[in-house]
């Protein structure tokens, strides 16, 4: 019976044994099932490494590691010379804005709006895949614009290629694949979980506008669709609302347009009517005609009606401006003329067949026909073209009407030319007619008309707005079509203009096309530039003369931060908007200076050289100082296209400026030291120092350069700006200071100035002096280095090698290169633009290999690798070898610490920068700023100590090291940085062991130890201390302390620890 009863309570262990097993296994089996249900629909992204860029628009966005292998493309980094805005740059100063920062908008916002909906509504199924192509759609969905954007695909192929049907999102679709294939995505695409098979079609489909049924049945799109098959092969039917987020069709709510929408009104300094953060936010996907729809909460009506408004005044202020567009309708006609002619070998239109010539199309294009040799007879018609949009010698506008409906442009050319006969001296041929239409979207209808809502109340159910729900005071019809009119010959005769004009009215009063009910209007030409940083600014026509030259024209095509832009998106603006904004605050300046003391005897004139020179200073800027260094100083190159400016273009006497007016403006263009002993200038008296701080302030570096650039580059960056310079401004008058009339403010804006320089601090460590910008400016140096002796107009030497003639000269073998003349380096300067990156990097001329490699590790992002920064000395600063010395030996001793690592001192470089929160080095900025109180406003004092903000640094200068590693080995990146990081806390070092008196399993810590299980040791029992001092531990995370052990004079020293220690921390000395 015991044997019995022992069989089965044996059995019944077994079975329990195994019971056990099972169950075991089932749960992993659950957990693991859970796990992958985690992974798929969860959008946390959080173990992967994201990016950050800072943009102006959305603030620091993060992208996921595989958009950035994207972004780090030659194909998508072609974006960044592609401008959003198309020739618009040309009118509007600020709408420099590339295609590259509005991708990057369009995939955040496609992120927020999946977010939303995927923490609102679970049950969609969203998984990390569909997040992930919606995303890569969202980026890559403008990859096949070309030059000048829509101008290319609207205006250009249209005419080249008519028996084709060419959009931009088909080359799109056509990039991406090549972009795949050429940079090895696939791999990355399978190891974030893409299914190749599906999501390739389903990014397609994203990009190529969604929902393409939609398209065909406008009218009663939801009732057709609801019949229809489901036709798309990416995402089954479930998934509907996907198609609607990049690109809808159904009712032109979208991420695209909000992003665009919001960028090009920050850009062109247009009012936004709209909150696309609002809709964002309303979204909610619902059940339409057994389809999912996105549709949005029904108070949000009047914001969708905004958004459409918002893009009607967009068209109308800036898309459709009336001097934009026929900047476009010339660009193309150059673009149709140098088709064929441009390239030897094919056309410019046949780039759209093959994407590898596509990818090496941009913007450049412009500077490529007009800077085209002479002898090149076949592009003098489209160089013609250019040249004259670049001197302002465009049709002139004669005037607009609204039409009853849509006519064609023949029809109303017929009856122009039936009426315009009989009025000398008008003549038809010399007048050339537009039609053009505008609308919030789809011609003729009512923006809400296929947008469905849902109620607070009843969330799930869809339904359309009624009439009596939405404002009664929106218009009656929302699309409209113009005619315009331009005297296409050129001419300066206003007498002709004026006829133009006043017959233009005449035909409109009783024309059958012209739309009776809107009066048309002829817009008078001021000399008014739309700045998105001061708003509407007017300057003066004589300053006009200057900006309307091909010399100041340049200046469009210079970007104020250089190789920042690729770095921070937003920072595409120009020394053109630069140099305007100087001009208008130095204007504003004097205004306020004459209002204060009007005894100071400013004259017109005077007034006009200041203004001249804050324009001009910029002259002698191009590719972030690199190439005018080569060929002059930038102040030398500034005084030099400023002479050329005026012989040139015959305005040395429309300005009457006498050497007396140019000797001032020279002087305020490279600044005067108002505070010396002696009176240093010559072009205007002593009485009148003042002037000389408006421009260039030498004495205490508070002027409209810095307020400009300080205003503007914050904009364009995104970074906040702590400074007021309007504040600043309005309160600056004259006083004497030591008998001189110096440019005083008000006591009360004292911390103001503080602020001026800590924003000029910040400028300067977050993007001026950024650690990726300085590597990148550096690639561009040395590329132009390289480049020098194949592009002559980078070289200060003259063209053609000759034999020595007594001039300065640089042998080349036998024979000697002679320096240029002034001439000649103006000549090289006027054609020196930021397109030399592009010329450089798409030429097949072998004696640029070296400088193109340079540039395709730029756009490969193939750079060296910031191990570390830190706070050195100035002796260090002024001698880095110095701080090369210390790393090398670092590098030494770190190699001994470790001897599975072999850190080599020549795979690293040292450079060092200074930072300065002040204009004159390690000096306290208020110790050249004079100021003025309220009560007697003559007298200037310096402000006392007690009188500021006591939170100020007791430096002003500061200096910093960094360490760049040149290879590219993932691992020996991470033990370089950890060198770093011991080396800069004074190479601290501890031997611990999990046993008393130095025995048992030990381990070399050099940082702190949070937790002794990372370093593969349980507990510390002793230690040797190497270096340092050390706080040792009870618990993890430093909690329970139990001593210090610290290495005093030279010897190394023990310190058994009386109770085991779970980490331990370096004590900073």
């Amino acid at each position: 019976m015991s044997e019995n009863t022992t069989d089965v309570e044996d059995i019944l262990c077994d079975i329990k044994r195994l019971y056990k097993q099972h169950e075991e296994k089932r749960k992993t089996q659950i957990a693991e099932n859970l796990q992958n249900v985690i992974q798929i629909y969860s959008l946390d992204f959080s173990k992967d490494i994201m990016k950050i860029f800072n943009d102006p628009i959305h603030g620091q966005i993060e992208m996921h590691p595989l958009l950035v292998k994207i972004i780090d493309t030659p194909q998508f980094q072609r974006l960044r010379h592609i401008k959003q805005l198309g020739t618009k740059y040309l009118v509007f100063p600020g709408a420099t804005h590339t295609r590259f920062e509005h991708s990057i908008g369009v995939a955040y916002l496609a992120e927020c709006l999946l977010r939303s909906l995927h923490d609102n509504q679970p049950k969609l199924n969203i998984t990390k895949q569909d997040f992930l192509c919606v995303q890569i759609a969202a980026l890559c969905h403008d990859m096949g614009h070309g030059p000048f954007s829509h101008l290319f695909d609207g205006m250009f192929i249209p005419e080249v290629r008519p028996d084709i049907t060419w959009e931009h999102e088909k080359a799109s679709v056509s990039m991406f694949h090549c972009m795949r294939k050429k940079n090895g995505l696939d791999k990355e695409m399978k190891h974030y979980g893409l299914n190749l098979d599906e999501d390739i079609t389903f990014i397609e489909e994203l990009i190529l506008k969604g929902q393409k049924d939609a398209s065909v049945y406008q009218d009663t799109v939801f009732k057709i669709l609801s019949i229809l098959q489901w036709s798309m092969k990416g995402r089954t039917e479930d998934k509907s609302f996907l198609y609607e987020i990049v690109a809808n069709k159904l009712n032109g709510i979208d991420v695209d347009k909000w992003d665009y929408l919001a960028r090009d009104c920050h850009y062109l300094g247009i009012p936004k009517a709209f909150d696309h953060q609002r809709l964002l936010k309303s979204a909610r996907v619902c059940e339409v005609n057994k389809r999912k729809h996105i549709c949005f909460r029904d108070k949000v009506a009047e914001n969708i009606y905004g958004m459409f408004h918002t893009r009607y005044t967009l068209h109308r202020q800036a898309l459709q401006h009336k001097i934009g567009y026929i900047i476009d309708v010339k660009i193309k006609d150059a673009l149709v003329l140098a088709d064929g002619k441009l390239m030897p070998d094919r056309k410019i239109s046949d780039a759209i067949d093959n994407m590898l010539e596509y990818t090496k199309l941009t913007d450049h294009i412009f500077d490529q026909i007009l800077h085209q040799s002479d002898s090149n007879t076949d592009l003098t018609e489209a160089k013609g073209i250019l040249n004259d949009i670049i001197k302002r010698r465009l049709p002139k506008f004669v005037g607009e009407a609204r039409l009853k409906e849509e006519v064609s442009k023949e029809d109303l050319r017929i009856d122009w030319n039936e009426k315009i006969m009989g009025h000398q001296p008008l003549r038809d041929k010399d007048f050339d007619i537009y039609v053009l239409g505008m609308g919030f979207g789809k011609v003729g209808n009512e923006p809400i008309d296929n947008v469905y809502f849902y109620s607070k109340n009843e969330p799930n159910k869809a339904f359309k707005m009624e009439k009596y729900q939405v404002s009664s005071l929106k218009p009656k019809k929302f699309h409209e079509w113009l005619v315009r009119v331009y005297n296409s010959k050129y001419t300066d005769d206003q007498n002709i203009q004026q006829t133009a004009e006043e017959f233009f009215h005449e035909w409109c009063k009783n024309n059958k096309f012209i739309d009776s009910g809107n009066s048309a209007f002829i817009c008078i030409c001021r000399d008014i530039f739309n700045d998105p940083i001061y708003g509407q600014i007017e300057l003066d026509p004589l300053l006009m003369e200057i900006i309307d030259t091909p010399q100041f024209q340049r200046l469009r095509h210079i970007k104020q931060l250089g190789g920042t832009y690729l770095v921070y998106p937003g920072a595409t603006h120009t020394r053109f908007e630069h140099s305007l904004g100087m001009a208008y605050l130095a204007g504003r300046m004097i205004n306020v200076l004459k209002e204060k003391c009007d005894d100071l005897g400013i004259d017109e004139k005077d007034t006009l050289c200041v203004q001249i020179a804050a324009l001009c200073y910029n002259l002698g800027e191009c590719c972030q100082h690199t190439c005018a260094q080569n060929i002059y100083s930038v102040y030398i190159s500034s005084i030099l296209i400023l002479e050329d400016i005026l012989k040139a273009n015959g305005l040395e006497g429309k300005l009457q400026l006498n050497e007396k007016d140019l000797t001032f403006i020279k002087e305020l263009i490279n600044g005067v030291f108002t505070s010396n002993e002696q009176w240093p200038a010559k072009g205007r008296t002593e009485d009148k120092a003042f002037l000389y701080e408006i421009v260039i302030n030498k004495w205490n570096g508070i002027d409209v350069r810095r307020w400009d650039y300080f205003a503007r580059d914050c904009y364009h960056l995104g970074t906040p700006n702590s400074f007021d310079h309007q504040r600043m401004l309005k309160s600056a008058r004259v006083c004497k200071v030591k008998g001189r009339n110096h440019i005083c403010f008000r006591d009360k804006v004292a911390d103001s100035v503080y602020d001026m320089f800590k924003t000029q601090y910040t400028l300067y460590s977050q993007a001026y002096q950024h650690k990726i910008v300085n590597i990148i400016e550096k690639q561009f140096k040395d590329a132009l280095t390289a480049a020098q002796h194949k592009l002559t107009k980078i070289s200060p030497f003259t063209d053609s090698p000759s034999q020595g003639d007594g001039h300065q000269s640089t042998s080349s073998g036998s024979r000697k290169r002679k320096i240029a003349s002034g001439e000649e380096r103006v000549a090289k300067l006027s054609k020196l633009t930021d397109h030399i990156f592009e010329e450089i990097l798409y030429s097949t001329d072998v004696e640029l290999e070296d400088a193109r490699e340079k540039l395709k590790d730029v756009v490969n992002r193939r750079l060296p690798k910031c191990v570390g920064e830190t706070r050195i000395t100035e002796e260090e600063f002024n001698n880095k070898q110095i701080l090369q010395d210390k790393w090398n030996e670092a590098m030494i001793e770190w190699n001994k610490l470790h001897p599975t690592v072999f850190l080599d001192k020549k795979d690293f470089d040292i450079e060092v920068i200074q930072l300065d929160c002040t204009f004159s080095k390690g000096q306290n900025p208020f110790d050249s700023v004079y100021f003025y109180r309220k009560r007697n406003p003559a007298e200037a004092f310096k402000i006392k100590t007690y009188e500021v903000s006591s939170l100020m640094p007791e430096k002003f200068t500061e200096y910093v090291g960094r360490v760049y590693y040149r290879k590219n080995s993932d691992e020996e990146e991470k033990d370089a940085k950890e060198c770093f990081k011991w080396w800069c806390l004074g190479k601290c070092a501890i031997l611990v062991y999990d046993q008393e008196e130095f025995r048992g399993n030990k381990r070399l810590i050099t940082g702190d130890c949070p937790s002794l299980v990372d370093w593969g040791i349980t507990e510390v029992r002793s230690c040797e201390v190497i270096r340092g001092v050390w706080d040792l531990f009870k618990g993890c995370e430093y909690s329970d302390p139990i001593t210090d052990c610290r290495r005093e004079s030279i010897a190394v020293i023990t310190a058994p620890a009386p109770a085991p220690a779970l980490s331990l921390k370096h004590v900073r000395e």
